[in-house]
């Protein structure tokens, strides 16, 4: 009897811990091997336009979390595009440079067309995801291309921006052998931020 007792008590502790877990913000993932370039490409063209196109073997071509704090799951997406700007009113995005921005010269209008690295010229592609189906949804809560930031590969990060709130999901931006940075929405102004993080050595 007691060993059925024990039986019982492991079985619920198995099931409580697959079980998912409900909260405010998804917990971060990054579907690496779940990741169909097809499904992107196509959510990239329809979402963006056909100007945009997905860089071959990126070692992270999307990244997924809430990133604007909603409790709806929102994705990062890494594609290239020689002019991001003319599809913006078609498409209804908003294109931004946290990174120049940081230094006192964010308009895009002038500074999507720099080329601050060519081998780290890609943009990134962020979808804020609208009610169930998140980022899948037609038609999303918002969308934007942000320019100009330097990175090799991405990963989610958390930020402590306030004593008085939990951290906050960021995309970290990662350039091999020089530093790490992170790129996070701030609610309060409407507006991405980019800033340094820790160099690597």
């Amino acid at each position: 009897m007691k060993f059925l007792g024990k039986l019982l008590l492991l079985a619920a502790c198995v099931a409580a811990a697959q079980s998912p877990q409900t909260s405010s913000q998804p917990a971060a993932a990054w579907p690496a091997s779940g990741v169909d370039a097809a499904q992107i490409a196509a959510l990239v063209k329809q979402q963006f336009g056909d100007t945009f196109t997905l860089p071959a073997k990126f070692p992270t071509p999307l990244i997924t979390a809430d990133f604007d704090g909603d409790g709806v799951e929102d994705v990062a997406i890494v594609a290239n595009s020689k002019d991001p700007m003319p599809d913006s009113f078609a498409f209804k995005y908003e294109v931004a440079d946290p990174y120049h921005a940081y230094f006192g010269f964010g308009n895009p209008k002038y500074t999507s067309s720099f080329r601050v690295d060519p081998e780290h010229n890609h943009h990134l592609l962020v979808i804020f995801g609208s009610g169930k189906e998140g980022w899948h949804a037609a038609v999303p809560k918002s969308k934007f291309v942000l320019v100009n930031v330097p990175f090799d590969t991405l990963e989610v990060g958390r930020l402590l921006i306030s004593k008085k709130k939990p951290p906050i999901f960021v995309i970290k931006a990662v350039e091999s052998e020089v530093m790490s940075s992170a790129v996070w929405w701030e609610a309060k102004k409407k507006r991405w931020r980019w800033e340094p993080g820790d160099t690597i050595d």
